[in-house]
Order: structure tokens, then C-alpha cells, then sequence
């Protein structure tokens, strides 16, 4: 196979004694995009495939704004590339210089990965992935092999053409990081290795003019695989080349490559000459280190102190680019660098773990989330006040019910066995500790007393926040503030956990099952607002408190409290 070369002047570095070396140099726009690969956080169709990239989806109004900003040539953009070596062995990147000298050239060779046929691609994703989780050796989940081979099929016969993505768009209010969990690393191990099998047993000329291979085209799949990864400044990087493909259609350069061409120069060739020519040259900052662990770290990092990506996404990002030792080894440096490790993954937890019934209802800030689920933060508060004991308060009162509950009661309960109030505190919060078992009884027995699961069209359905009256961030956070408030009234302790659902019958003694599955007529009603809120809080108070009164009149959910 064909060696791509490229070669640089460059400058190495160690920040400390004991960090790997940093090659900074500057390499055209349009290199950079050839051995640097851009691992993104995507899901493939059509069966869900979900990549172990950690990078964004291109947001297309950022693009557009870089491009203008490049097109002006006078503008200059100072910050470096961040860039990792990518542990695979196709190729090789290595920095030479007379000895005792900072100052050399650094060399990027690899085969020409752009030629290869897919069974290539995914033999070596397939061992890029083996070589971090160890050798897949399930059995194959023949379901899904003829699911696909059978849309392979339609695809070849041009009867079914795949589907495509929406763009993801971000949003202002994601802001935050979080961290997570290794399952989906597995999983994408599973449909890599699936495709891989599949591949085996069909001829690659068959698939030599199609850009996608069951949902993973080929630049998805190069970006795996090429000796570089690019760690932040993908909108950068794009932008730059955007702007060369738009200066190349400039007279000057269309008589420039017409002249080459007229002389016997191949076209292809002259036109990727003049615009390595004239696209931008990028400042490089290149980590001598292929560990993916330290990639997300500093993706995480950039993106946590810079410019914050959002909760959801992130959380989805870092939960399938590291497996759990990774995780282990990295998550003090994450906390140190002021990044709640412990708090995202009990949320990722109860976003993704069947036995929750929050599972899948929960935003990822993936292309492919539906409408009206979850948002990442309010999962993270209801958490809150299950794990830590804090923030059960009802919106009309100040009183943390869930805090005075632990502090009066929680060291006397049967759910856990301590040596004192700190000890008993610390082994309920744990990330695998008592509270787990405390949320998913408490929430499920609501789910399947107020809730509906099938129909979505019911105003108590659970599943969707912008319609249902019980599945949204105030109906949820009352519910739980109110059942502690339950418990410190009545002197309550939870001796064991057959005891939970006999105290949450205790508590909804007499309330209408029926109560969030009425029209509240709450058009034009902006709910998550404070009056709203607190008279949501005081109408359910108030209600269970009556033991079996009427149920609110409907027109008193728009009211907000005075």
C-alpha cells in the first residue's frame, strides 16, 4: 500500500520533567485534515451504532462564522491546534534533531488509508479497539447480523437507500461537563466486530462506490485509524479548509491550475497542489502520548475551562471513549481540574441502566435524542436528592426535607450498617450504595401509580416533558421532596428495603392515581416559573394532605402563587 509522507519544522518541549513531549509546528489546513483524525460522538444507522469519538458533531453556524473570519487573510487566529498521537499501528509520527536540540523536524508517515477497501478499515478498528478492551469473544447476536446484512442487500440493489442525520445544533444553556461509564466502549466494539464478519463474506467490489457501509462512512471510520488525533479545534481546522475551497475559485488560481492542467499535469493532483498552496497554515500543538485517556482528559478540560460543551453531550462522550480502568487512572486529575466525576456517573446511571425507569428518557446531546426527554441537569437534581440527601425541598417552602430526614434519621436506618453518622452517610452515597436501590423502587412505584408508559398522547404519560403533567422537572422534584417531608413527619427511618413500598402507599393513602392525567390547560403557561412552581407545589401539598379531598380545579395549575 502507497506511504503518505509529510515532514515539518518544529520546535519539542517538556512542560515537566516527568510529561510526555509537546511538537509544536505549522502544517497547511488541508494536511492537517489528511492525517489528523476528528473522532466525533455520532450514532450510525441504521441500528444505533455508537462511535467511541469524543468530538462534537460540526455545528454549521460556527463554521460559517470561522469561514467569513478566514476569508479576510489579514485575520489571524493564534491558538493552536491540540493534537494526540493515535495508537494504531498503520502509522508512525516521530520528531528528529541533532542532539541536545529543541529545534528539528517532525515526520508523519502512514499508508494511504484513503485507498483502502472497508474489510482494511474495519480489520484495523476492530484491533485498535482489541487492543483496549481486550479480545471480543461474545457470540455474534445473529439477529442483528441479518438485520444488516439484509439492509447491506437493499443497500447494494439501491432499493433502500440509508438514512440520513440531522445536524446537531448546540444549544446555549449546555454548559457543563460530566463523566461516565465504559458499557457503549463495548458495545461499539460489538458492531464494529459485527460489520467486521460481515465484510468477510462479500466481494469489495461490490462496495466500491458506496460513501457509507451500514452507517459508517468512510471518513467516520478514517478518523479512528489515522496517526493523528485532533484533541480541540475541529470548527477551526474545517473553517480553514472551507475558506480555501472558496479563495480557490478565484480567477487567479482557476487560470493557475487550467495552465498546469493544458501542460499535462493531472488535474486531481494540481488542484490539491494550489490548495495545499494557498489554505491557511495552522499552529500545531502535538502531544507525544497515544493514551486515550489522556485525549478525553484534555478534551474534558478545554471544553470544561474555555468554551463548556454540554452537560449531556459530554457526559455521553467520555461515558464511550474510556473503558473503566481508563477511568480510574484519570478521574483524580478530572476532579482536580474541578470536574464532578462521581455525581455524572450516578447520572449516567440512571439515564442508561435498564433497571432505572429513567432509562433512555434521559438527553444525551446526540443527533439522534428525541424530543421532550429529560434534561441532564434535572436528572442530576432529582439524583441529588436521593444520593445526597440534599435539595428536597418543596417550591412554596424553604425546608430541605431530604436533608433534615439525614440528619435525624438517616443513621438509624436499616438500609444502612455504619459506625456513626459520617460512615453511614458516606456507604448511602456511594456510587453503588444504598440510594441506588432507595431511587429505583421510589420511582418506578410512581411511574407505575400516576404515570402511563404506552400512550403519549395521556397528560401523565412518562416519557415526554413537554406534554406530560407528571413526567417534568416540578411534578418530579415535589414528588420527592414531599415523600421526605412524609418521612420526617411521620418519625419514619426505612428499616429495609421491602419497607419502601409499603411507606409510599402509607404516603399516597387515598390520592386519585388519576391526579397528573387531566388537560391542566397550561397553553401559553411558562411552568418552570417561580409562581408556577410553588403553586404546583402547594396544590399537591395540600391535596394528599387532604386524604382523599377533590382533586385541585384545573384552572388553579395556571395561577401562579402570589
Amino acid at each position: 500500500m502507497e506511504m503518505l509522507e509529510f515532514e515539518y519544522d518544529a520546535v519539542i518541549l517538556r512542560q515537566t520533567e516527568t510529561s510526555k513531549p509537546i511538537i509544536l509546528f505549522g502544517a497547511p489546513a488541508v494536511d492537517i485534515e489528511t492525517w489528523a483524525g476528528i473522532p466525533q460522538k455520532k450514532t450510525f444507522l441504521p441500528d444505533g451504532a455508537e462511535s467511541s469519538g469524543f468530538q462534537r458533531v460540526e455545528n454549521q453556524s460556527r463554521l460559517e462564522q470561522i469561514r467569513r473570519f478566514y476569508l479576510n487573510e489579514s485575520n489571524v487566529i493564534q491558538n493552536s491546534l491540540i493534537c494526540a498521537l493515535r495508537g494504531v499501528n498503520s502509522g508512525k509520527v516521530v520528531f528528529k534533531s541533532e542532539p541536545d536540540s529543541v529545534v528539528g523536524k517532525v515526520q508523519i508517515n502512514f499508508p494511504n488509508l484513503y485507498s483502502a477497501d472497508y474489510l482494511f478499515l474495519f480489520s484495523l478498528l476492530r484491533q485498535s479497539l482489541e487492543s483496549r478492551l481486550g479480545k471480543y469473544n461474545q457470540p455474534i447476536d445473529n439477529v442483528l447480523f441479518e438485520k444488516l446484512k439484509g439492509q447491506l442487500s437493499r443497500q447494494i440493489s439501491n432499493d433502500d437507500p440509508e438514512l440520513e442525520q440531522d445536524d446537531y445544533l448546540e444549544t446555549e444553556n449546555e454548559t457543563e461537563s460530566v463523566i461516565l461509564e465504559e458499557t457503549h466502549l463495548h458495545d461499539f466494539l460489538r458492531d464494529v466486530v459485527i460489520r467486521h464478519e460481515i465484510l468477510k463474506d462479500i466481494d469489495p467490489i461490490l462496495l466500491q462506490n458506496m460513501d457509507k457501509f451500514l452507517g459508517f462512512d468512510r471518513e467516520a471510520l478514517l478518523s479512528f485509524l489515522l496517526p493523528v488525533t485532533l484533541v480541540d479545534g475541529q470548527h477551526r481546522l474545517k473553517g480553514a479548509i472551507i475558506a480555501a475551497k472558496q479563495h480557490i475559485q478565484n480567477d487567479k488560481y482557476v487560470d493557475m491550475i487550467a495552465e498546469r492542467v493544458f501542460a499535462g499535469e493531472e488535474p486531481t493532483k494540481v488542484e490539491n497542489d494550489v490548495l495545499r498552496h494557498i489554505s491557511r497554515k495552522l499552529p500545531v500543538s502535538l502531544l507525544m502520548d497515544d493514551d486515550p485517556k489522556e485525549q478525553v482528559f484534555q478534551f474534558v478540560v478545554i471544553n470544561q475551562k474555555a468554551t463548556p460543551i454540554g452537560k449531556s453531550l459530554l457526559g455521553t462522550i467520555i461515558s464511550t471513549s474510556l473503558t473503566n480502568d481508563e477511568m480510574s487512572l484519570v478521574s483524580n486529575r478530572l476532579r482536580d481540574s474541578g470536574i464532578l466525576l462521581e455525581e455524572a456517573r450516578a447520572i449516567t446511571w440512571a439515564a442508561r441502566n435498564p433497571e432505572s425507569p429513567f432509562c433512555g428518557l434521559v438527553e444525551r446531546g446526540m443527533q439522534t435524542d428525541k424530543k421532550g426527554l429529560l434534561q441532564w441537569n434535572v436528572m442530576g437534581s432529582l439524583i441529588q436528592i436521593f444520593r445526597n440527601l440534599n435539595g428536597g425541598c418543596l417550591f412554596h417552602s424553604k425546608v430541605d426535607y431530604a436533608r433534615t430526614w439525614r440528619d435525624n434519621f438517616l443513621e438509624s436506618s436499616g438500609l444502612v450498617e455504619s459506625d456513626g453518622f459520617d460512615d453511614a452517610y458516606e456507604k448511602w452515597r456511594a456510587l453503588d450504595g444504598v440510594w441506588k436501590v432507595f431511587f429505583v423502587i421510589f420511582w418506578k412505584r410512581i411511574r407505575d401509580i400516576f404515570g402511563d408508559v404506552t400512550d403519549n398522547t395521556r397528560f401523565n404519560y412518562w416519557g415526554n416533558t413537554r406534554r406530560s403533567n407528571l413526567f417534568n422537572k416540578i411534578s418530579l422534584t415535589i414528588l420527592a421532596a414531599d415523600f421526605f417531608r412524609y418521612l420526617c413527619v411521620a418519625d419514619i427511618t426505612l428499616d429495609n428495603e421491602e419497607q419502601i413500598n409499603s411507606v409510599i402507599d402509607g404516603w399516597l393513602q387515598r390520592v386519585n392515581p388519576k391526579y397528573f392525567d387531566r388537560d391542566w390547560e397550561l397553553a401559553g403557561v411558562k411552568k418552570d416559573s417561580t409562581g408556577i412552581r410553588a403553586k404546583w407545589s402547594e396544590l399537591w401539598t395540600e391535596y394528599r394532605d387532604s386524604k382523599g379531598g377533590a382533586l385541585p380545579q384545573v384552572k388553579s395549575y395556571r395561577q401562579a402563587k402570589k
